[in-house]
C-alpha cells in the first residue's frame, strides 16, 4: 500500500468514527431532552368541599338544621346563638362549601312564623325578618350576602315552649347558586322611578307602613344584598312649620329614625347613608294641611355602584 493510500484510508477511518461520535452522543442528549419535554405533569388533585350534615332531597339540595343552636321567642326578631364548639364547627364546613371558587353554592334560609305573632319589623312578616336576622348572622361567619337566599312561610304547626321559644323556626337548604341579574336591573329601575316615600305627623317621627311599601323595602334589602358595596340613602324632609335650621335637624332626626327602624329589622347598617334637606324641596304647597302632610317625609332611595 502506498504512502498517499494510506494516508486516505486514515481520513475516511476518522470521519466515520467522528461521524459516529456525533451520532452517538447528540442523538442520546436529543432523546433525553425529547423525553424530559414530553413527560406529563401531575395532575393537580383539587379536594371537592363536602358537608358532612344534612339530607338531600329529590331536587339535590342538602337540607339541615341548626335547632339545638338558634332560638326564637315568640314575636320576636332577636336571637341568641348557641355558640357551642359543634356549631361553629359546621359554620366553618358550611361556609367551605358554599363559599367555592369552583362551584359557588347558594344558602337559603327560610324564616317560619304564625298566624297569631305581631310582626314589629319593616317586613312583611315576622318569618322574612328572623331571616334576614340570620342571614347577617351567617355573613358575620364569612358567607357573602350575595349567596344567601331568603325567604318566609306561614307554619301554625310550629310548637312553643313554656319559656315563650319557638321549636325550630328556621329552615336551611344548600343548593346551586342563581342569576339575579335581571332580578337586580328591575329593582333598580323600580325604585330609581319609584323611590319609598314614608310620611309622618306634625312634628312626629313615627311613620306607618302599607304593605306595598313593606315589599319595597324587601326588593332594596335584595338589591343591598346582592350588589357588592351597595348602599341606599334616606333623605329627611319637612313642611316650612318653624325654622329652616329646627326643619333641618328634624329632617336628619325622620332620616335616622327610618334607618334605626330598617337596621332593628335586619338590614346592614353600613349600607345605609341619611341626609336631611329640611323644608328646601316641598312636593306640595305648605299652604294647606294636606300638602304640609305630603312635604313631611322621608326618601328612601338606592346608590349604584
Amino acid at each position: 500500500m502506498s504512502k498517499k493510500s494510506f494516508y486516505l484510508i486514515s481520513i475516511i477511518v476518522t470521519i466515520l468514527i467522528g461521524v459516529f461520535l456525533n451520532w452517538k452522543f447528540c442523538c442520546t442528549i436529543n432523546e433525553q431532552q425529547v423525553q424530559h419535554k414530553i413527560e406529563k405533569p401531575t395532575p393537580k388533585i383539587i379536594k371537592k368541599p363536602i358537608l358532612s350534615f344534612g339530607a338531600t332531597d329529590v331536587n339535590g339540595n342538602i337540607n339541615f338544621s341548626f335547632k339545638d343552636n338558634i332560638k326564637f321567642k315568640k314575636s320576636s326578631i332577636d336571637f341568641s346563638p348557641s355558640l357551642m364548639t359543634n356549631l361553629d364547627t359546621k359554620l366553618g364546613e358550611l361556609k367551605e362549601f358554599v363559599v367555592n371558587p369552583n362551584d359557588e353554592k347558594a344558602l337559603a334560609i327560610t324564616g317560619y312564623y304564625m298566624s297569631d305573632e305581631t310582626n314589629n319589623s319593616v317586613f312583611p312578616n315576622i318569618g322574612l325578618a328572623r331571616a334576614i336576622k340570620i342571614k347577617n348572622y351567617m355573613a358575620s361567619k364569612g358567607i357573602p350576602t350575595r349567596l344567601i337566599d331568603i325567604y318566609a312561610e306561614l307554619n301554625d304547626n310550629m310548637a312553643v315552649d313554656n319559656s315563650n321559644t319557638i321549636d325550630n323556626p328556621i329552615k336551611f337548604s344548600v343548593g346551586k347558586s342563581k342569576d339575579y341579574s335581571k332580578l337586580i336591573e328591575k329593582i333598580i329601575k323600580e325604585i330609581k322611578d319609584n323611590p319609598l316615600v314614608l310620611e309622618f305627623d306634625s312634628g312626629k317621627l313615627n311613620a306607618n307602613l302599607t304593605s306595598k311599601q313593606r315589599l319595597k323595602i324587601v326588593n332594596i334589602s335584595t338589591y343591598l344584598d346582592k350588589i357588592n358595596d351597595a348602599q341606599s340613602l334616606i333623605i329627611g324632609h319637612t313642611d316650612n312649620t318653624g325654622s329652616a335650621g329646627s326643619n333641618l335637624v328634624l329632617g336628619k332626626k325622620r332620616a335616622e329614625f327610618i334607618k334605626h327602624f330598617f337596621v332593628r329589622s335586619g338590614i346592614a347598617e353600613h349600607k345605609i347613608k341619611t341626609i336631611s334637606k329640611g323644608e328646601a324641596y316641598p312636593i306640595a304647597k305648605n299652604s294647606t294641611e294636606a300638602g304640609r302632610q305630603k312635604n313631611r317625609r322621608a326618601v328612601v332611595n338606592i346608590k349604584e355602584k
